[in-house]
């Protein structure tokens, strides 16, 4: 028998990946049933289409190529709820569908399965859907949280993301304690997000959404397409809440928050690799720029000597 022996101290967990999934699709039950209440019945054929062309996919895939069957998880029903969440409840059924299936197939499995995609594939079945049949996906209404009753149920809502921003809210401050979603990058978020939209004079009733509460919690946070480190997840959240309102300032937040987080993606890495701890005895990213620039300046070695004293 094999031991794998480390240092201590050792500290131990039960928190599982499948837990992780099947806590966050009971989290946003409560917001499904109110899309059912706000909707009617089409919101539930849209969750089930979507949820079972999603785990027919993983299904298929993985048998196809031998892999071992990873249903029970609970991930490629995230990902089917998720999808069926983002877009328009009056699309016929194939919409979702074929979204979670391109989300599961292209979006997950084409770059190696868990842990591996670049891109968050429920963003990735949004933006696919949304430029392949961009009047079938626009919203019949967005919404504008004008009132406080509209924060625990959006009339105006055009997505079933966006039917409450209060039991979204609820959901991600459950994840956040039980230590299913780490807090630096929601926060940071959120923050930036509501500051930058006050500086700019946007009104904030058009910032607090559903979807952007959703967008905050339940998209940026993944853990695949989001930095490990923690000065990197703080540095990611303010990308993403910067992004965020520079599409949303200039056409709308819902649609402004997955362009934004879309982009965010692709360079998530790039704040990964550069805010890594460094080697012991090597200088870290910013040691290394700060020699950079002083090497530059005239002088530079009276410089040193008066920072050093």
């Amino acid at each position: 028998m094999t031991f794998t022996i480390s240092a201590p101290p050792h500290k131990k967990e039960n928190i599982t990946f499948k837990k992780i999934m099947w806590a966050k699709v009971l989290a946003l039950m409560p917001v499904v049933l109110l899309s059912v209440y706000l909707f009617g019945l089409p919101a539930i054929g849209l969750v089930a289409a979507s949820i079972f062309a999603a785990i027919a996919t993983e299904a298929t895939i993985q048998k196809a190529f031998g892999q071992k069957i990873t249903i029970a998880d609970g991930h490629a029903v995230l990902i089917g709820l998720m999808v069926a969440m983002i877009i328009p409840p009056e699309v016929p059924l194939w919409i979702p569908m074929i979204g979670t299936v391109f989300a599961v197939g292209i979006g997950k499995h084409a770059f190696g399965g868990i842990g591996s995609y670049v891109f968050n594939p429920v963003l990735a079945a949004w933006l696919f859907l949304s430029l392949a049949w961009g009047s079938i996906m626009a919203p019949a209404s967005y919404p504008q949280t004008s009132a406080l009753f509209e924060l625990v149920l959006e009339n105006g809502a055009g997505v079933m993301a966006g039917v409450s921003p209060f039991f979204i809210l609820l959901a991600g401050a459950v994840l956040i304690f039980r230590r299913y979603i780490e807090w630096r990058i929601p926060v940071t978020f959120f923050v930036t997000t509501v500051l930058l939209a006050f500086l700019l004079g946007d009104s904030l009733s058009y910032v607090v959404l559903g979807v952007v509460v959703f967008g905050v919690l339940f998209i940026a946070t993944d853990t695949s397409t989001s930095p490990t480190t923690k000065n990197g997840r703080v540095i990611y959240g303010i990308v993403c809440g910067v992004l965020v309102v520079v599409y949303g300032h200039f056409a709308n937040y819902v649609d402004g928050t997955f362009y934004g987080l879309f982009l965010a993606n692709c360079v998530a890495s790039l704040i990964d690799n550069n805010t890594l701890p460094a080697s012991y005895g090597t200088e870290t990213f910013l040691q290394c720029k700060y020699r950079s620039i002083v090497s530059k300046i005239p002088f530079k070695d009276r410089l040193e000597v008066f920072l050093d004293d």
